[in-house]
Parts: C-alpha cells; structure tokens; sequence
C-alpha cells in the first residue's frame, strides 16, 4: 500500500510559491495603474469644473458688455434721429414762415396808407385788419416776434444794411431807420431786419 502512494515531484511546490508572489505584483501594478489613471480622470474633471464656472462668467460678462454698448448706440441713435426730426420740423416750419412774411409786410403797409372813406371801405378795412390780426397769432403761436433795431448798434447777424450815410452824432454803425421788419423764432434769427444805417463821420467825437 505504500509503494502505491503518489509522492509530489520535486519541486512542485517551490514552483507554485515563486509564482504566487509574482501574479499579485503583477495584478497590485495593474490596480496601481488603473488607480492613477481614476486620479487623473479626476484632476482633469476637477480642472474642468474650476475652468467652466470662470470661462462663462467671462462669456457674461462680454454679453453684457455687448448689451450696454448695444443700447449706448441705440440711445445715441434715437438722440441723433430726434435731433434730425426737429431740425427738420423747425426747417418746414421757418419755411412755411418766411412765405408768410411777406404777406404780413403788404398788409402792415397797406394799413399805414389806407384811410377808409365811407362805411363801406371802412367794413372792407376792418376785414382787412382781421386778417391781419390772424397773421399775427400765428406767428405768436409758433414764437416769432418782431425785432426792435432802431437805435441798436448794426448786427449784421440781424440786420441787413441798405442804405448806409455819415453822421458826426455816432460813435458806432447804428441803426437809424427800420425799412423792413426783421424776425426771431425763439432766440434765433428767422429774417434779418432791412435798414438804413449811420456810421461815424469825419466830424464825429
């Protein structure tokens, strides 16, 4: 019975052992690589998730950025649109202004030489000098008023010299006959007043 017992061949054992050990260095560097790759997965997602915050609150703020100067030109726009709209409201209205003038300035002679005789002409008249007062509130209403030049110093930004003479009594051009009415609109000049100047003679103090 005992020669039939199976003995292990030599060195079976040792062999077994020497692998052992070197199986599980090779699974620990396996697990080893495989744990600095999780570990680089995760700095790389951590660098992303400390990236992504910051690079959209610079795309924010580059949005906002683009709105504030989206509404600047818009606003700048409307401002320049409204200036253009009133300057050219203003232009029609002077316009529209200066074809009247002239029509006021016949009426305003017409009324220093008339003297009605008679009830008829006198009733013609007074229709004459109701028109005339309409005339007249118009140009209220749209701010025209007429200029005082007599006695004024020469402006040529508001008068227009005709007629030019010497005189020993100024000392400066001075406005001394009105020939024709001048105009404002507001503080500017609609019509420049037509007269008759004197300037400093050779006799003059």
């Amino acid at each position: 019975m005992a020669e039939n017992e199976i003995n292990p061949q030599p060195g079976t054992a040792s062999t077994m052992n020497d692998a052992s050990p070197q199986s599980e260095l090779e699974q620990l560097r396996a697990e080893l690589e495989d744990l600095r790759g999780q570990l680089l997965d995760r700095d790389q997602q951590l660098e992303l998730l400390t990236r992504v915050p910051f690079e959209v609150e610079q795309q924010l703020l580059e949005r906002d950025q683009r709105y504030m100067r989206l509404m600047a030109d818009f606003e700048n726009f409307r401002r320049r649109t409204q200036r253009e709209k009133d300057d050219l409201g203003q232009f029609v209205t002077a316009k529209l202004l200066l074809d009247i003038l002239p029509i006021v300035d016949n009426f305003e002679r017409a009324r220093s030489q008339v003297q009605p005789e008679g009830e008829r002409e006198e009733k013609l008249n007074s229709s004459y000098q109701q028109v005339y007062r309409q005339f007249q509130g118009i140009l209220k209403q749209m701010g025209v008023q007429s200029m005082e030049v007599t006695g004024q110093a020469f402006d040529p930004a508001r008068h227009e010299a005709v007629i030019q003479e010497e005189s020993p009594d100024v000392t400066q051009e001075t406005v001394v006959v009105e020939l024709q009415k001048g105009y404002l609109m507001g503080d500017k000049v609609l019509r420049t007043a037509m007269v008759k100047v004197a300037i400093p003679g050779t006799g003059a103090p």
